[in-house]
């Protein structure tokens, strides 16, 4: 008996708060109007700060992709931050630049490597944007993905505003498929949590931020990412981080296992080191954010991973006793959607797992190592690419 009460109450325990979860904020993200003032005629002056560390694969590519966004041309200024490259990322900027001489372009070169966050701060420095928009080297926007996040941050509710994936990739392969999965089933949360007032993980591939909020804070040095701890300082200062529903960009994603599992344990480990570091958030102020969305998203990426751990072993032993619950397995084997969803959310679980014990056990440098994969060809950009399709 106390077998099964264990397994009942770590199914309890996985299951119905996360479930309740994901249905309310999907009936959020759905329903609820956002609340807030959105100008599709704002337009600021933007500065797009671009950390650069051996690109000379992609760099003209980005360069080329932000150049084409509809955004006004008199309005933006590129800033490329480049980390001591002993490539020719910096020759190929320079080149580019001279080759576009209407668009803006300052180089800022580092003379050794001290990190991507140390490098945006470097770039906010010497920006003279009204708005600071961060975006990474090896990702790709569509042509209205700018001007669809800025209208946002004209609130001035608002301080930050983040993008969306579209997942794509050399080839699909399995690994692709559990992404794909995992960036659809968790877009709804990250919109209905920025409607009810804030979301808690970033997306820093597209990152616009106001300009008098990042001065006052800057990007958080002591974390390898910028993306988690600028949203959760955005909230602590009183101002919105959300993620907007029409503003996507392309991000090539790893088509092995090996290069996913070390991305996402990168990945992971950042969102812990953020999530542990701010932990005194929690239930801090009477907003949406610190009464239910950081608690919750908290035990998703904190807790949980560790009592889905439990649950499998337990639930192994438990078919041992009583193979008949093997019948339970079928319409999750059957159905499609729900085996995909079970896959994804196990894997992620056991990589989360493996991400906190690593944490513990030695702090991850502010310095990483590329995935390779994520450069080997750069995804066609489309301009009429509808965001209906964003989700393939």
């Amino acid at each position: 008996m106390l077998l099964e009460a264990l397994w009942t109450t770590l199914l309890a325990i996985n299951v119905v708060p996360f479930g309740l979860y994901i249905l309310y904020m999907k009936r959020i993200a759905r329903n609820r109007p956002w609340n807030i003032k959105i100008d599709p005629a704002y337009r600021p002056t933007v500065s797009v700060l671009i950390p650069t560390y051996e690109e000379e694969l992609t760099i003209r590519r980005k360069l080329d992709n932000v150049a084409q966004t509809d955004y006004p041309r008199e309005n933006l200024e590129i800033i490329v931050v480049d980390s001591a490259s002993t490539d020719k990322t910096v020759q190929l900027a320079r080149e580019w630049s001279k080759e576009h001489s209407e668009i803006r372009l300052r180089m800022i070169c580092q003379d050794k490597r001290n990190g991507m966050v140390n490098a945006l701060n470097e770039g906010v420095r010497q920006a003279t944007g009204d708005v600071i928009v961060k975006t990474d080297a090896d990702c790709f926007w569509l042509s209205d993905s700018l001007r669809n996040a800025v209208k946002y941050i004209a609130d001035p509710q608002v301080g930050c505003v983040a993008g969306v994936h579209i997942i794509k990739s050399t080839k699909d392969t399995s690994s692709v498929m559990i992404e794909r999965t995992y960036r659809t089933f968790y877009k709804p949360l990250r919109v209905g949590e920025s409607k009810l007032h804030s979301t808690v993980l970033y997306e820093g591939e597209l990152m616009v931020v106001k300009r008098d909020l990042i001065d006052a804070m800057g990007f958080d040095e002591e974390i390898g990412a910028d993306d988690v701890p600028t949203a959760l300082r955005t909230a602590e200062r009183g101002y919105r981080a959300i993620t907007a529903e029409d503003a996507y960009f392309i991000e090539q994603t790893p088509h092995t296992w090996s290069e996913k599992f070390r991305q996402k344990v990168r990945r992971g480990r950042h969102v812990f080191q953020a999530l542990w570091k701010y932990r005194y958030m929690n239930f801090q102020k009477n907003t949406a954010l610190h009464r239910l969305i950081l608690p919750f998203e908290t035990y998703i990426y904190v807790a949980n991973p560790f009592v889905t751990a439990a649950f499998v072993i337990a639930s192994i032993f438990m078919a041992l006793q009583h193979p008949w619950l093997l019948l339970l397995l079928l319409p999750l084997v059957l159905i499609s959607e729900l085996r995909e969803m079970l896959i994804t959310h196990l894997i992620d679980s056991a990589i989360m797992v493996y991400a906190i014990s690593r944490e513990f056990l030695r702090r991850e440098s502010v310095m990483w190592q590329k995935i390779g994969e994520a450069r080997e060809v750069a995804p066609t950009i489309q301009a009429s690419l509808a965001p209906v399709n964003a989700g393939t």
